[in-house]
């Protein structure tokens, strides 16, 4: 859940809450130097006295800087200079953050943000322009936040220096990454953060700055639903030398991830290393609040009522003696109470709390939350047999679902595809550039040689053929270009036609029903609804096949490897399938020994078979002798699957075609209707394996799909 999720600590507040002594005799007094300054009359020796106290001194030096700073900036502004003004101004937002005069410091870096074109340097410009989107951040005025470093980042591209230009560029992608991530605008949140850790990426040891953005891209992958790579960004986010706090703010992040995943049993044992961590005593309970609030929410999922009721009575007793924690930490004890309520069959009380809490999810705009909430009612009122009231939150349930893995889906997609822009076609044009300017520098040599009247046919000849060279390989690169236009082109079309069929279908299908409703024909409103189901059924398998091969060509899938059963694999997909070979009279057979294990990725090795068994039974007829059987042969270092279905088979032509994007006729019944994206997923899949898919068939005699697996 969203609000779940912690930030890292921000250092402006850390100087907020420690005090420092100053040297030996403790802190500076600021009315007393203010007074000292008052005698002096000449506005340059105060200026170089409020020099010599504030450089080198921290905040904390001096019962209140402020006033120091704001008297030096004084003296900047009577000056008329605007970049001393605008640099001592910067010096005092800095110190009034620093001590959490936060109105002073975001007034003041509005104003001056404004101003900001007023200074030709272009360092100091961009400085301008970030105190403001840093300040609009922390106003949760995002959108002004991204304008104002949006700003600065075309600021920065007139800065010279490569040192300084990359330091202020990850310091404004930092914020700018977290306003886009605010305002749900994902995809560039994660394009903007990955492109500061890039810059950052070398540092050794990790600069804080970098932990700070994983964190953020962590955050950033858990709302679009990716949760593995969410963990993955959240596990790099702290260093050797992280603090109690850092460390427990990372176990909270993965463990919530982990139980989105459904992976209960590892959210919990990150919460119980919560406990562990020398935290200080203003921030235990605090962090505890977060670990016995997700133990709560993990055993009611795992339905151990036992150690649910006993977690939620340690909870009680740490808010009951922490009455401060309300504040902070309140709504996660009500979100405790209630499963608490539910598992013990308090049903009235559970009602009426969830309602409450429901209602703060809408206000809040959390769709995760609402989501959540969704669930625990269907179950609060399946548990109580009011079928009616968990029917209408089961469909409230599966609507809510639908609607955020489509989202999901597309900023995952989009994310792909932006990656695809960058890391790809950019590239080659890039490459494409360069070898322009060649080809112009050629020409211009020929410009300059054809001066020589005495050398004039051997050096034009010359370079007439090394321009002719030049323009033969730039025609090249048009061509590779183009290429790489044309296959961006035909995966999209590809997209929009098979999302065409299925939503053409889901599109007639409420007015079929509700004419045959009407008429009273209930059996054919039932056939209807079958037709439905294997729509969406279909659909949803092109949108995982598209995710999926989207994340792999991305770099983005890491296997995990377990011991598999391969009986138990193959039966959950002839369960997927049952319905849709009965109805063309196909056999489903598994050959495979029941004691057939394997290790490989569970999800891969699903995803494979999914659309071998799928494809075999779209091209095979039905009828007597249609049959679709998968085995398993093995050799010293290979396993090999096959799923051999008895369809019309395929040409030798049509199977050099079939790991490309490509869409073309076969022969009958055995027409191209995929988006050939399953079968490249399934050929990327097997090689992160280490092996590979090997295709047999002739024409009229079907086809045999091998997945060749190593062992390990």
């Amino acid at each position: 859940m969203k609000t779940h999720l912690l930030k890292p600590h921000l250092p402006g507040l850390v100087l907020a809450l420690f005090v420092v002594p100053y040297a030996l005799t403790g802190q500076m007094s600021s009315d007393s130097l203010l007074a000292i300054l008052n005698g002096i009359v000449d506005d340059r020796d105060k200026a170089a006295q409020l020099n010599t106290w504030l450089l080198g001194e921290a905040y904390t030096a001096f019962d209140n800087a402020v006033p120091l700073y704001a008297a030096r900036r004084n003296i900047a502004v009577a000056s008329g200079n605007f970049s001393q003004d605008a640099e001592a101004t910067i010096d005092l937002i800095n110190a009034a953050n620093g001590t959490g005069q936060f109105a002073l410091a975001d007034s003041l870096s509005f104003a001056y943000a404004d101003r900001a074109k007023e200074t030709t340097d272009p360092i100091l410009r961009v400085r301008l322009y970030h105190e403001a989107g840093k300040a609009a951040f922390f106003n949760q005025l995002y959108d002004r936040g991204i304008h104002f470093d949006t700003t600065a980042l075309d600021a920065i591209e007139k800065i010279r220096d490569p040192s300084i230009q990359d330091s202020l560029t990850i310091a404004v992608l930092n914020y700018l990454g977290k306003s886009y991530n605010a305002t749900g605008e994902f995809v560039p949140a994660a394009t903007t953060l990955a492109r500061g850790i890039d810059l950052l990426s070398s540092s050794r040891p990790a600069a804080p700055l970098l932990l700070e953005m994983y964190t953020e891209l962590g955050i950033v992958y858990s709302q679009i639903g990716l949760y593995d790579r969410a963990v993955d960004y959240f596990n790099r986010s702290t260093g050797p030398n992280a603090s109690a706090a850092d460390v427990g703010g990372n176990h909270i992040n993965i463990a919530r991830n982990l139980i989105l995943a459904g992976q209960y049993e590892a959210a919990r044992d990150r919460y119980q290393r919560i406990f562990s961590l020398p935290f200080l005593d203003s921030q235990r309970g605090y962090y505890y609040c977060y670990a016995y609030n997700g133990l709560v929410e993990v055993y009611h999922h795992l339905e151990q009522p036992d150690s649910l009721n006993h977690y939620f009575e340690v909870y009680s007793g740490l808010m009951s003696e922490n009455p401060d924690l309300e504040q902070t930490s309140g709504f996660l004890f009500q979100q405790s109470r209630f499963l608490h309520l539910l598992n013990n069959g308090r049903f009235p009380e559970a009602e009426t709390l969830g309602q409450e809490l429901y209602r703060g999810a809408i206000e809040k705009r959390d769709p995760a939350e609402q989501l959540q909430y969704t669930e625990f009612f269907a179950t609060l009122y399946r548990i109580q047999g009011k079928y009616r009231e968990a029917e209408r939150y089961t469909r409230d349930l599966m609507v809510r679902k639908d609607s955020i893995q489509s989202a999901n889906r597309s900023n995952a997609l989009l994310l792909y595809y932006n990656q695809f822009e960058t890391a790809e076609k950019e590239k080659e044009i890039i490459r494409l550039g360069a070898e322009r300017e060649r080809a112009t520098a050629s020409r211009r040599l020929f410009q300059t040689a054809a001066g020589f009247l005495t050398l004039l046919l051997l050096t034009g000849g010359f370079f007439f053929f090394k321009l002719r060279s030049a323009r033969r390989k730039l025609a090249g690169q048009n061509l590779e270009l183009n290429q790489l236009n044309a296959t961006k082109d035909r995966f999209f079309g590809i997209i929009a036609h098979d999302l065409r069929n299925p939503i053409v279908a889901l599109s007639s299908a409420n007015f079929q029903v509700n004419r045959l409703y009407e008429r009273g024909q209930t059996e054919r409103v039932k056939a209807v609804v079958g037709q439905i189901s294997q729509t969406t059924r279909q659909l949803n398998g092109l949108l995982n096949n598209l995710l999926q091969w989207a994340i792999s060509s991305s770099g983005g899938i890491q296997l995990k490897r377990t011991s598999l059963s391969l009986t138990e694999v193959i039966e959950e997909n002839f369960d997927l399938y049952a319905a849709a070979a009965e109805a063309k009279g196909i056999d489903l057979i598994n050959n495979t020994p029941g004691d057939a294990f394997l290790l490989a990725d569970r999800e891969a090795l699903q995803t494979i078979l999914r659309n071998l068994i799928g494809n075999a039974i779209k091209f095979t007829p039905g009828g007597d002798g249609a049959e679709i059987k998968v085995n398993l042969a093995t050799t010293s270092h290979e396993n090999v699957i096959t799923v051999t279905d008895s369809g019309p088979g395929l040409t030798a032509e049509q199977r050099t075609q079939l790991f490309k994007l490509h869409r073309g006729d076969g022969p009958a019944g055995r027409r191209n209707a995929g988006t050939g994206l399953g079968l490249i997923l399934c050929k990327e899949l097997a090689e992160l394996h280490g092996g590979r898919i090997e295709v047999a068939s002739e024409p009229g005699v079907g086809a045999q799909f091998s997945v060749v697996l190593p062992k390990i």
